[in-house]
């Protein structure tokens, strides 16, 4: 929180630190997410420090994606993913790139948002603090951790519309010839709203990064390009949630715009979502996005897999 300040309106306000990539913050291997490019659909997009940064040009060298998911993990990389892991290091400003706090240790669930790390919580209110015995603020602490999102968690629960090639349920393995696409004539022009339906089980879990793969250009004209995700309406649980068609769009994930690549591409939530369920709406396709037309593109939309953690 702010204090002290000459300005006092600012005083006693609450912030979270934002700051560009230091030399000594920025060494190879540091996972990054990518802020503020001119380049639009390059933001928020997760990658590592691949060449540390130079006191010369002030760039960085960030290469994309197999962060969180790493590439090929659970079997042999495909063509796709080969090529995707080829690409050049991007160059990009520190003032571009903010650390991401991934991976985390295993097995430390973290206090919910807007509240004080659980060691803190003892220390007020346990025997060197309020007085409370410390096992009963230990108690108080329990209450308001929330673990973390494991890849055992996610469920699919429903979509808008699909075309029947395969289950809905596919879209969570990381196959290339199976896939989600929606119903014919759901997103005339290549736009409109889409979505698929996820569930994390009764109890809200935090969830800090979604990934998406998708066929690349030009063997994906259907593939969604722009997205963002919705959550259920605070309180309502995993069974109401699904019959409902008014869901809250993040705020932090306006819109999210994949990449022509075929890894499966890595987007960081700031700050993470704490909940139970999400949808990830499509709303433009790839075909589209590329024309000069708003009013063109195939008229339904797909992808290969989704994923989060």
């Amino acid at each position: 929180r702010l204090v002290g300040l000459s300005k006092s309106e600012f005083n006693n306000h609450v912030g979270r630190v934002d700051v560009p990539l230091s030399a000594a913050s920025g060494r190879v291997g540091c996972v990054v997410r990518l802020v503020g490019l001119s380049k639009s659909e390059f933001n928020n997009h997760v990658g590592r420090v691949d060449v540390p940064l130079s006191a010369a040009s002030g760039r960085v060298g960030i290469r994309l994606d197999g962060v969180v998911w790493p590439i090929g993990a659970g079997g042999g990389r495909s063509p796709r993913q080969r090529a995707a892991a080829a690409a050049a290091p991007l160059a990009l400003e520190a003032n571009n790139l903010r650390r991401c706090r991934y991976p985390l240790p295993l097995g430390l669930a973290p206090s919910v948002l807007g509240s004080i790390p659980g060691w803190a919580i003892v220390k007020v209110l346990g025997e060197r603090g309020w007085g409370l015995q410390d096992a009963m603020a230990e108690q108080i602490s329990a209450y308001l951790r929330i673990d973390f999102l494991k890849g055992t968690d996610t469920s699919i629960t429903g979509c808008s519309s699909y075309r029947g090639d395969y289950p809905i349920e596919v879209a969570l393995n990381s196959k290339e010839d199976e896939w989600w696409i929606s119903e014919a004539g759901s997103m005339p022009g290549g736009v409109g709203r889409e979505f698929l339906a996820f569930s994390f089980g009764a109890m809200p879990r935090r969830v800090s990064f979604v990934g998406v793969r998708i066929p690349p250009m030009p063997s994906g004209p259907l593939s969604v390009r722009n997205f963002h995700l919705e959550v259920p309406p605070q309180g309502t649980n995993t069974e109401t949630a699904a019959g409902l068609d008014v869901w809250c769009m993040v705020p932090s994930t306006s819109e999210f715009r994949t990449l022509d690549n075929g890894a499966l591409q890595e987007f960081a939530l700031v700050p993470p979502l704490e909940t139970t369920a999400v949808r990830l709406v499509c709303t433009r396709n790839a075909a589209s996005a590329s024309s000069s037309r708003d009013d063109w593109g195939p008229d339904c939309i797909g992808l290969f897999q989704v994923a989060f953690a």
